[in-house]
């Protein structure tokens, strides 16, 4: 992790603490969970940044929480993440012992997509562990620095899932910039879409910065990959990076965006489903806070270059709601332009 993080990290934790802080673990609340596991949802296979996020949390945050639970993290891919979120609101035990990462882009497939069985702004969130920059990236082969460039002939790109960041901010910059760009949807997680690029398959991909460079160092340090456009927070790394938001000319175009960029102010953000008792809640939040500033979870995501920028469930929950307050002509359009064809 980069030093300029550390100071966010510090800064984000006070936060965090702010309007959300546990007043305190009740004996029932340790009970409760004294010899139980608690299983850390996933929404990626492994192999990329977002199973990462799942699989670091789950061997960190049982020490925190009343109690001592065991703590695994279980896989469940599929349309960007709905496949998870569907589970927790619906099928998935309600008792606390289910905590969830949620694929920032399935924040919004309720509104812009089909298949959702869930409504984020009822999820009891417990942190985010960090937002991070969004790029899209092209192999060192393919001849273009921008998407202006890719207008002479269709360019193929892997994505994982029509409601996945990879499928949809690449698709609207293509649609703002006029690209001719293909996406196919059709691989299960990040690990699996780089290798199509190493491969040739595909010829670029959407995906977080610190994605590559948790993942795929190396492509980074030896410019395998060129990036084309960015979107969500900045990163000193990409000052020269076109940002998608050049490309936004209309009042329209920018409402839209600012939609689509929701999901990264949010970032890794985990949750509980609504049901769960309150109390239980309030100690999860707590443990989450805690675990966030644990030297132990620091230097595992440090030797694993793991970004770590958190945000607190109250920030969480006020960009959820922002989002969905947005007027509902603006999400039927850009549902309308994301439909796949």
């Amino acid at each position: 992790m980069k030093p300029y993080r550390l100071f966010a990290v510090a800064a984000s934790l006070l936060v965090a603490g702010s309007a959300f802080a546990a007043s305190g673990a009740s004996p029932a609340v340790e009970k409760f969970y004294k010899g139980k596991t608690v299983i850390v949802i996933a929404p990626s296979d492994a192999g990329g940044s977002v199973y990462q996020y799942a699989l670091t949390v789950s061997n960190h945050l049982g020490r925190h929480i009343p109690g001592s639970p065991n703590t695994i993290v279980q896989a469940r891919p599929g349309g960007g993440g709905v496949t998870a979120a569907n589970y927790v609101a619906k099928a998935g035990p309600k008792d606390g012992t289910i905590v969830a990462e949620l694929h920032p882009q399935s924040l919004l497939t309720p509104i812009t997509g089909k298949g959702a069985e869930y409504d984020p702004r009822t999820f009891n969130w417990l942190g985010s562990v960090a937002v991070r920059t969004y790029v899209g990236a092209v192999w060192h082969t393919v001849p273009v620095k921008s998407f202006e460039d890719m207008k002479d002939k269709e360019y193929v790109w892997g994505g994982s899932g029509v409601a996945s960041a990879s499928y949809q901010y690449p698709m609207f910059i293509a649609h703002l910039t006029g690209a001719r760009l293909k996406v196919i949807p059709g691989y299960k997680s990040g690990g699996e879409t780089n290798l199509a690029m190493e491969r040739g398959e595909v010829q670029g991909r959407g995906n977080y910065y610190e994605g590559f460079l948790t993942t795929n160092p190396d492509w980074i340090r030896d410019k395998k990959v060129r990036m084309v456009f960015k979107l969500g927070p900045d990163h000193p790394d990409l000052k020269d990076v076109p940002a998608g938001s050049q490309y936004a000319k209309t009042p329209k175009q920018k409402q839209m965006l600012q939609v689509l960029e929701a999901p990264l102010s949010i970032g890794q953000a985990f949750y509980v489903a609504k049901e769960v008792p309150k109390d239980r809640v309030e100690a999860l939040r707590e443990a989450f806070k805690k675990m966030l500033a644990d030297p132990a979870f620091i230097a595992e995501t440090q030797k694993i270059n793991l970004e770590v920028n958190p945000r607190g469930p109250a920030e969480i929950a006020d960009a959820v709601a922002k989002v969905y307050a947005t007027p509902k002509e603006i999400h039927a359009e850009l549902e309308a332009l994301l439909a796949p064809r």
